[in-house]
């Protein structure tokens, strides 16, 4: 018997499933690695047109970036998510807050 992937002669059903459970583990490992590039290279764009576009520095991008991922994960399960986030600005920008 032989594995259809790679071909290596196996003896029985059982070796011949570890090694297609082998075979899709690599897969899946593989296909995470291309997810993760692609994530970060569209994190890469955005960063570069938040920078040219802002005239910001990418320190300042980022931080604000980081800021903002930490409040969208506070508001998962939240049911009033428009007010925690007009309570988060306020305490942001006090200023703001002022003028209204």
């Amino acid at each position: 018997m032989r594995c259809p992937i790679c071909g290596r002669e196996v003896t029985d059903e059982a070796e011949l499933m570890a090694c297609l459970t082998n075979h899709m583990q690599q897969e899946a490992s593989k296909q995470a690695r291309e997810m993760q590039k692609i994530y970060l290279m569209m994190m890469a764009s955005q960063l570069t047109m938040a920078c040219v576009s802002t005239r910001s520095t990418p320190q300042d991008v980022v931080g604000t970036f980081g800021q903002v991922y930490e409040l969208m994960e506070t508001l998962v399960g939240k049911s009033d998510v428009h007010a925690e986030i007009e309570e988060w600005l306020k305490k942001r920008n006090p200023a703001d807050s002022e003028e209204s």
